[in-house]
């Protein structure tokens, strides 16, 4: 859990979290743990996918089953205030956005379902029906370029700021 980590107060000089942020539930309760456990100076860097991230397989979904409840990707500039209202110095936030394809919408969701699951405590409670994944997968298809290829884009966000000195009071 990235809220609570099994780290000595001001034990690190470095922490880099790598693609874990968006699962986390409550986001703004991992930056003052992270400052926690961070030495004064210390570097905090982490990436984590933002809102355009699987915007072609969500449109999909909303077409093919409305009842879903896709993962809410976070905003790189929220995450930036999250850093200020942390506590933590010089935040600096960035944006890539990158697009693989897919032979097949089947290739696609294997891909997506490799990444993890949906951790919202109101998302569908059950697997889609035969007729729902077929209108899933038909959708997917519809969205093959002129190219052959069924685009499938990943907005990642990265982020870093320092810990600093205290503040006399």
């Amino acid at each position: 859990d990235g809220g609570a980590l099994p780290l000595a107060e001001a034990s690190v000089d470095l922490l880099f979290c790598n693609l874990m942020l968006h699962w986390h539930p409550l986001p703004h309760t991992v930056f003052p743990e992270w400052k926690r456990v961070l030495r004064v100076d210390g570097l905090l860097m982490f990436s984590t996918f933002g809102p355009d991230t699987l915007k072609e397989l969500r449109a999909a979904a909303r077409e093919a089953l409305p009842h879903a409840s896709p993962m809410p990707f976070v905003d790189m500039h929220d995450f930036g205030d999250m850093m200020v209202a942390s506590g933590f110095a010089t935040p600096v936030m960035d944006v890539e956005v990158m697009t693989l394809t897919y032979e097949s919408p089947r290739e696609l969701i294997a891909d997506v379902r490799a990444l993890g699951g949906n951790p919202r405590s109101d998302r569908w409670p059950a697997l889609p029906s035969g007729t729902q994944a077929r209108r899933l997968l038909a959708a997917i298809e519809a969205q093959r370029g002129a190219d052959g290829r069924i685009p499938l884009t990943f907005e990642i966000a990265y982020g870093h700021a320092w810990k600093p000195q205290p503040r006399p009071v």
